[in-house]
Formats: structure tokens, C-alpha cells, sequence
């Protein structure tokens, strides 16, 4: 990936060749043009060299007909209906943009990002015309973002985090029937599974504090306060490393055995379930595998999700939570 100061200088040599009222630029024209425009002095070479990525460089994809033209004394493009203005957006191009705004219209209150409001509107309506363009031959659909539940508190959150200050939560788990207010220290947030979460340190005035992970769609209010607090060392891109999901305890990680159906081999090797997968053994009877995790909703709900194409050998207590949820849901249709 080329840094913004070289995609900037590209545009504006491709400016100056594009000029048709002016005659074909030498070597040192184009370099003045583009010092003027940045406001500071670019060498010969440093322009030499941009010209040669502008013809060659894949990763640009430029292909610029780019040539010294003895005639005319300077640089042309030997196509002259050529600009790189003027290549076209793949498909995977306005994907990925249609996916990256979609995440910027959401977050377009926090301060950091709605500076650029009238940039990402621009770029939205880029995009939607050039989707127009080429959806007629899209052999890709894919849905737009979700929009994240309580994504309003984002700006307030993300505030604190930054300043260090301390919140108030109100905040309703699915498990119970009414609200309650939680005195936090936030520390970072992550997305999973379509959802916002909060991890922050719950600060309790009897009981011992800990850290839990709070789900912006259960949130009713979110109040900053003016109290600062001074943040503990926590390794926030390892926090998850142990789990699925976005549910942790106390627990220390297991190791978990998993017996497969023998079909379900190739996609475990593609996809696997954790990164710490590991095959034991592998035949045409059975796909066995290793994986250390924490136990927590998530992966019981992974594991009951292959339904009769697993079987869990190890531990022995995830082993029958599984076989007794599984009961529990035959009960349920063998009384109907």
C-alpha cells in the first residue's frame, strides 16, 4: 500500500498531463507543478520514480501510457482519452467501500469521524452510482452493514475511554426483568457477531470488582462522570484469546476433544474453529481435534449447532451439558 503523499503526488502528475491547453510537460515542469501544489520542494528522482510506478507498479494498477515524445518535447499519455481518474471501480473495490461506510455512518457522531461528514456523504453517493453502474453484471450480493443497537452510545464511550473517566450504566441483561446501574471503568469495546460490546471493570461498593462485558443494545443510559480513574495493565488484544465469543468468567482454559464426522474435515481445515485447533487424528471414520478454550455459551452453542456430527470426548462436563441439553430438547418433542 502506497503512503497518501505518493497517491497524492500520482494525482497530480497525472494532472498535469491531462492538461490539453498546456503542451506536453518536461521532466522538471512536472516537478515544479507538483511542488507548488504540495507546497514544498520534490526531487527529480523522487518524481522519476513515480512515473515508473505509474506505468509498472501492479499493486497501483495504474498502467499509465506514460512517454517521452521526441516531437513534442515532453510526456504524454499515449492514450489521450487516459486519466487515472478515469479507471473503473471493481466490484470487490465498492464492496469493500460500501462496507467501510456503512460502519462510518454509524459512528459519523463520534468527534474523531464527523469532522469527515460531508467526505463520507461525498463517497457514499461516489459509490452508489458506480454500483448502479455495474449491477447488472454483480455476480456477488452482499447485505449492507448491520445497524449496531445502540450504537449512539458510542461517542460518550469511546469519550470516556479516551479521558479515562468514569460511567454510569444503566443496563438490562436478557436474563433479567429489570434495569440496574453499574459504576464502570471502560477499557475498550468490541464488535462480534453484529453487536457492540463494552468491556470495562464493574466497580461494586461491597462486593469485589471485576471486570464484565456489557452489550450496547442492553443499555438504557450512559452517563460520563467526573471522577478520572487510574487504568490497570490488561492486555486488551489477547483479552479474547481463550474464547469464542464475547462471554468470559473465571474460568481457566480446558482443553476440549472433539470427535468429528470425517466430512466435516475439509471445512475444519479452511475454517477452524479456534486458532488453537489442532489435529489428533484423522481417517475415514472419524476427524478428531484439540482445542484450548474457556467454556462459555458460545462454544456450547457452536458444538450443539453440529448437532449429531460431534461428540465431545473431553472434559468430561462439557461432555454432559451437551448430552443433557440434548435430552432436554428431545423431551420436548418426544411429549408432543
Amino acid at each position: 500500500m502506497k503512503n497518501k503523499q505518493a497517491l497524492t503526488r500520482y494525482r497530480l502528475i497525472d494532472n498535469r498531463m491531462t492538461m490539453r491547453q498546456k503542451t506536453a510537460p518536461k521532466l522538471e515542469e512536472i516537478v515544479d507543478y507538483v511542488s507548488e501544489k504540495l507546497g514544498s520542494p520534490v526531487s527529480v528522482s523522487c518524481i522519476q520514480k513515480d512515473i515508473y510506478a505509474m506505468r509498472y507498479d501492479e499493486s497501483l494498477g495504474f498502467n499509465a501510457p506514460i512517454e517521452w515524445n521526441r516531437q513534442k518535447r515532453g510526456y504524454i499519455y499515449t492514450d489521450p482519452t487516459y486519466s487515472i481518474n478515469n479507471i473503473p471501480v471493481s466490484e470487490e473495490d465498492l464492496q469493500g467501500l460500501e462496507m467501510a461506510i456503512g460502519l462510518l455512518e454509524q459512528f459519523k457522531n463520534i468527534p474523531a469521524i464527523k469532522i469527515f461528514e460531508d467526505s463520507i456523504a461525498k463517497l457514499a453517493t461516489t459509490v452508489k452510482q458506480n454500483r448502479q453502474n455495474v449491477s447488472q453484471n454483480s455476480i456477488l450480493i452482499l447485505d449492507r452493514p448491520k445497524r449496531y443497537v445502540g450504537i449512539e452510545f458510542m461517542s460518550d464511550i469511546v469519550e470516556a475511554i479516551q479521558q479515562k473517566k468514569e460511567m454510569r450504566i444503566t443496563y438490562q441483561p436478557f436474563t433479567k426483568n429489570e434495569p440496574k446501574k453499574h459504576t464502570v471503568h471502560p477499557y475498550f469495546i468490541k464488535e462480534y457477531n453484529g453487536r457492540m460490546y463494552l468491556i470495562g471493570k464493574d466497580i461494586h461498593p461491597t462486593k469485589g470488582s471485576k471486570f464484565l462485558t456489557f452489550a450496547f443494545d442492553r443499555m438504557s443510559d450512559v452517563i460520563t462522570m467526573n471522577q478520572s480513574f487510574q487504568e490497570e495493565n490488561v492486555d486488551k488484544e489477547n483479552y479474547f484469546k481463550s474464547a469464542i465469543g464475547i462471554t468470559l468468567s473465571d474460568a481457566k482454559p480446558e482443553l476440549i476433544v472433539l470427535s468429528l464426522d470425517p466430512m466435516q474435515a475439509n471445512y475444519l481445515k479452511s475454517q477452524p474453529i479456534h486458532h488453537s485447533q489442532q489435529i489428533l487424528h484423522e481417517s475415514k471414520h472419524e476427524f478428531r481435534i484439540q482445542l484450548e478454550l474457556v467454556v462459555n455459551y458460545e462454544l456450547i452453542a457452536l458444538l450443539l449447532s453440529m448437532g449429531e456430527k460431534v461428540e465431545v470426548i473431553k472434559p468430561t462436563a462439557l461432555a454432559q451439558t451437551i448430552q443433557q441439553t440434548a435430552t432436554n430438547v428431545a423431551n420436548k418433542y418426544s411429549t408432543k
